[in-house]
């Protein structure tokens, strides 16, 4: 029996990167909701800084680019 190149599961530079932002924003909001435990409990506030972090930043990043 012959082993599978691990290759094709590793994931790309690109996936990793956002992997990695995803990260980062979970960590900041987590960071921002032990200071300000309102802004946890709000579910829209919570979709809100998705958009912003994980969406528009990155795009205005590569937009100054």
């Amino acid at each position: 029996m012959r082993l599978r190149s691990l290759r094709k599961w590793l994931p790309s530079r690109p996936d990793l990167r956002v992997f990695v932002g995803y990260c980062l924003a979970a960590a900041i909001y987590i960071a921002i909701g032990v200071t300000v435990t309102d802004f946890l409990y709000s579910f829209w506030v919570g979709v809100a800084y998705v958009v912003v972090a994980a969406w528009a930043v990155p795009m205005l990043v590569r937009r100054l680019e």
